[in-house]
């Protein structure tokens, strides 16, 4: 038997003797409770009484046994800590070798230790095989103790306006062993936001009409008074089921070259894909899976947008018709899976009058 006690073993436990049969049975008990993987990496300790002989010099009927159930042993993975630039930026660098990465599952979480960033405190979460909403990638999510404005979150080389349970792949930002995360927030994001944002036109004249949940037809009218890089945003709109929430086609004036302007598809769920189809006039036209929350650079990355050259015929007659077409639900968060159906069910009762 085991018990707690002031005068402790290595974990917490003090050890009293007992036949090594019945240590054997425990040592058996103690490995499922524990699972192959430890605590951190901890190698289970015992007392002398608990040693057996073993073919092996020097192991003892635990580790045999652990040995034999597949266990592996090694440290624990020593985080470095987020260091502050002065500038707005902490970064953290993650230091995962083969034998601490081929050991993590999905939902196992890697997570910083507190750090001041502003006027708040906050914890880094990294998931390398992503959180239960992951549908392969890895997760990046920033915690605080109060708000922090706009976000801008990297690993590696991959940047995004916030956490997100799809960040990006793993062997994307997976250099030498080690991952660099950063984060940047308040102020200096807002800086850099409005500094690199295009001039935004105030009056332009549009309409959106909408046939079911399925079509929407976006029209600019004297497409010629725009120029420069302006970015026009859609009236707001929602395809497949409200609970989705509202969705926008943006155009981006002299992108990718003067006298071409790009279409994209946004959706602010952060798991949400939609393959969708936008047409131009009659002369363009693609289809693609839109990502929830998914940036400007990385559609243009990915191919994940409508370049529509307007000089080309057949594109405008003064007017520019965007129709965008929802094509297939690729995937939608189970959480909201689960709920439309019921929310249907209960739209058809009968109504009170």
């Amino acid at each position: 038997m085991l018990s707690r006690s002031s005068h402790v073993c290595r974990h917490g436990w003090r050890a009293q003797r007992v036949p090594v049969e019945h240590a054997a049975r425990f040592a058996c008990s103690l490995s499922a409770v524990r699972g192959a993987r430890g605590s951190r990496g901890t190698v289970f300790s015992t007392s002398t009484q608990y040693r057996s002989h073993s073919n092996a010099a020097g192991e003892t009927q635990l580790g045999r046994y652990l040995k034999l159930s597949g266990a592996t042993w090694g440290d624990a993975i020593d985080f470095n800590k987020v260091q502050n630039s002065g500038t707005g930026t902490s970064t953290w660098l993650v230091e995962l070798p083969p034998e601490h990465l081929n050991v993590l599952r999905k939902g196992d979480v890697l997570e910083s230790s507190p750090f001041s960033i502003g006027s708040s405190r906050a914890r880094i979460q990294f998931y390398p095989k992503g959180d239960q909403n992951s549908q392969g990638g890895c997760s990046l999510w920033l915690l605080s103790d109060k708000g922090l404005g706009p976000v801008r979150m990297s690993l590696g080389n991959v940047h995004r306006d916030g956490g997100s349970s799809e960040f990006c792949t793993l062997e994307d930002v997976l250099q030498d062993d080690k991952v660099e995360v950063k984060v940047q927030c308040g102020e200096a994001v807002a800086e850099k936001q409005m500094r690199a944002a295009p001039q935004k036109m105030t009056e332009v004249q549009q309409s959106l009409q909408m046939t079911g949940l399925q079509l929407a037809e976006w029209r600019l009218y004297d497409i010629a008074q725009l120029s420069g890089k302006m970015l026009i945003t859609s009236p707001p709109f929602r395809f497949h089921h409200v609970l989705l929430g509202d969705m926008y086609l943006e155009l981006q004036m002299g992108v990718p070259h003067e006298g071409f302007c790009t279409v994209f598809f946004r959706c602010r769920v952060p798991t949400m894909k939609l393959r969708v189809g936008i047409t131009a006039g009659d002369a363009f036209s693609t289809s693609f899976i839109a990502r929830g929350r998914s940036t400007m650079t990385e559609d243009l990355s990915n191919n994940e947008c409508l370049k529509v050259n307007l000089d080309a015929p057949a594109v405008h007659d003064g007017d520019l018709v965007i129709r965008c077409l929802l094509e297939e639900v690729v995937s939608i968060p189970s959480a909201l899976q689960h709920m439309i159906p019921r929310l249907n069910e209960r739209a058809s009762w009968p109504k009170r009058l």
